[in-house]
């Protein structure tokens, strides 16, 4: 093992959980190209009525661009119709590899809600004995083994000094504890979804290729030579052309050549230390340690044994001139770019909100100024924050165990509007499937995401078919300047799309239905068939929502992939919800902890301690969080 490979476990953590080619940057850029500006300020809006941040207010749609602007109806009559595709899903119950279900989750049609994760605090001024509480849950593809290892470590600085003690959970090859608790903070993350790369257009030399206008003049590409090896075949080697702001992209739809600038490229970010929560004893200093760090950007939720709480961002941000990152943009003339990082005295802090409650879930957390300085990345619509602020709000006192029912919450406040719309679509339908449709969703339905739920399961597939009959119209004259545009890549589509469905504008509906209600009965149609295909409209959710938490070999090893896997379970909760489950996708810990108070704190994680299959620790955590037991957040008494 040697130091550049604790860097790459970095890398890959960075690429897990941000967006390494600027895939949600050029599908904006593709949309304010073909699209008028106010078409695509509201298809691509800055937040929906689903907003739940601790700083500022809801941002919601824009309103929809009238035919004057977009006659989209108009403009497509007698012309080719748009392709519908079906929401891209797995069969239900069909085991896959791993490798591919890592892909088809990327790609898959829930591409709104990425790996993600939820955390909040609570003041102690909101706690029976003053106390603060910290609560997170980090969402990712659950491998066997888990992606953590719980360590409890104690040192001291010498023979006459108290010892330093630090628990939580670590990430193999990273010398660090990630999340945890050092007995006078506790800290937790989140993915922020801030927009920490940006697209420069480059602008070629007309009379050499070769070379690109930079702010110093024209430049030649650098090219490194690299050779991927190829197991029973011959390797292969690939030019790569780098700027100086990056790796060079492929060609846009407009044949324009692009570099990508990101904070993982950036070895002196890469290089910064972080050990330095170890020591930490107060927010502040605590916010220092992790202000700048080389690592990928986080929300950062604190709290110490004060019982205050207290936010910032884990990691560097650039300090963008003469623009805002949101679309792609040429730096050539200098009057656009990356000048340096933020200072610590710069970064967004929030420290004992007035309401003495802190929590974020992947979507918009602040506004104004700090938002400007975070920028947008592709925040999440926000139902996971709208819920858990709901859940902070409904009570004035917490214990640890209301902190774990939250982190367990599967409440289908997402689709229920959705449901509503369905039912009452399908009052006056006559044909017998139809039929049968409203009474299964009209009956099997609990408000919650329940696995045995058909009626959650049918109006989940009924929001995709609509979303997609739309969509595929919506966006045909994007899709057909770019090929690979994929308007999937905006997480908070939700709002546009309910807003349509809403207010019902006809000059943006597909000649190929003569009103709205025809598009969204179309859509139940749609349902009724899809699921007769996948097993039939009385099939529950958790047909749709299998969960698979496999080890990398056990899609090699067929005959011993039930001793390698966890078993298959049905589990309560989707991506909508706080206790999420979507396949092999799930929290990949739970953390209760108030600092100084580890022995009464509560921590779960799937799989087990150890990754070997013959030991008795290979999954003997695995009940306790399938269950949501609150299980100890310290070891107990050594044993072995």
């Amino acid at each position: 093992w040697l130091v550049e490979d604790s860097v790459l476990v970095v890398l890959s953590m960075f690429i897990t959980l941000q967006d390494p080619d600027g895939s949600y940057e050029a599908t904006l850029g593709t949309m304010h190209d073909v699209l008028p500006e106010a078409m695509a300020n509201f298809l691509a809006p800055m937040g929906t009525e689903w907003d739940s941040p601790i700083v500022g207010t809801v941002h919601g749609v824009p309103p929809i661009p009238g035919p004057d602007v977009y006659d989209l109806r108009s403009r497509r009559a007698g012309k080719r119709p748009p392709h519908h595709p079906q929401p891209r899903q797995a069969p239900p119950n069909t085991p896959r590899p791993i490798e591919q279900e890592a892909r088809n989750w990327e790609l898959g049609a829930d591409r709104d809600e990425s790996i993600g994760s939820n955390n909040w605090a609570i003041s102690g001024r909101l706690t029976n004995d003053g106390r603060a509480l910290l609560a997170n849950d980090m969402h990712l593809t659950v491998r066997v083994p888990n992606t953590w290892y719980r360590a409890s470590l104690e040192w001291q600085d010498g023979a006459n000094t108290p010892p330093h003690r630090l628990i939580g959970v670590t990430l193999p090859g990273v010398p660090a504890v990630v999340v945890g608790s050092n007995t006078h903070v506790a800290w937790g993350f989140t993915n922020s979804q801030g927009d920490w790369s940006d697209i420069v257009l480059l602008e070629i030399d007309p009379s050499d290729s070769n070379r690109y206008r930079t702010p110093d003049g024209w430049r030649p590409f650098d090219r490194y030579e690299e050779t991927i090896d190829i197991s029973g075949d011959e390797p292969r080697k690939e030019s790569v052309r780098w700027t100086i702001w990056g790796p060079v992209l492929p060609p846009d739809h407009k044949g324009r050549f692009r570099a990508c600038r990101w904070i993982a490229h950036d070895t002196d970010r890469l290089s910064g230390s972080i050990t330095g929560l170890e020591s930490a004893q107060t927010l502040e200093e605590a916010f220092d340690a992790v202000n700048g760090l080389g690592t990928p950007g986080q929300n950062f939720v604190v709290a110490d044994d004060k019982g205050r709480i207290g936010w910032t961002i884990y990691g560097s941000i650039a300090r963008r001139v003469g623009f805002d990152g949101r679309i792609p943009t040429s730096w050539a003339d200098g009057t656009r770019g990356w000048s340096g990082w933020l200072n610590r005295d710069e970064y967004p802090r929030v420290v004992d909100p007035e309401s003495g409650r802190i929590w974020t879930a992947n979507a918009r957390v602040v506004d104004g100024d700090m938002l400007a300085r975070i920028g947008d990345g592709n925040y999440e619509v926000g139902s996971r924050a709208s819920i858990i602020r709901e859940r902070l709000e409904s009570q004035d006192r917490f214990t640890a165990a209301d902190l774990l029912n939250i982190q367990l919450d599967t409440s289908a406040e997402f689709l229920t509007r959705w449901r509503t719309l369905l039912l009452e679509e399908l009052k006056m339908v006559t044909d017998q499937p139809r039929i049968r449709l409203r009474e299964i969703v009209e009956r099997d339905w609990d408000g919650k995401a329940s696995p045995g739920s058909a009626g959650y399961r049918l109006t989940r597939m009924f929001r995709e078919q609509v979303t997609e009959s739309i969509i595929s119209f919506l966006l045909i004259e994007c899709n057909e300047a770019d090929p690979t545009f994929d308007y999937r890549n905006v997480r908070r589509r939700e709002g546009p799309i309910w807003k349509l469905v809403s207010e019902r504008p006809m000059h943006l509906l597909d000649p190929e239905y003569e009103s709205w209600d025809a598009l969204i009965l179309q859509a139940a149609t749609d349902v009724v068939v899809r699921a007769e295909r996948e097993g039939g409209l009385e099939e529950p959710w958790s047909t749709w929502n299998v969960t698979q938490y496999r080890h990398p070999l056990s899609a090699s090893l067929p005959l011993v992939d039930r001793w390698l896997d966890m078993p298959r379970q049905t589990l309560p909760g989707d991506l909508y919800t706080p206790n999420m489950h979507w396949n092999s996708n799930a929290s990949s810990e739970r953390m209760i902890v108030s600092p100084g108070h580890e022995s009464e704190g509560i921590m779960h994680m799937p799989t087990g301690q150890s990754g070997h299959p013959l030991s008795p620790f290979y999954s003997n955590s695995h009940p306790a969080w399938v269950n949501g037991e609150a299980t100890p957040f310290l070891p107990g008494p050594t044993v072995y």
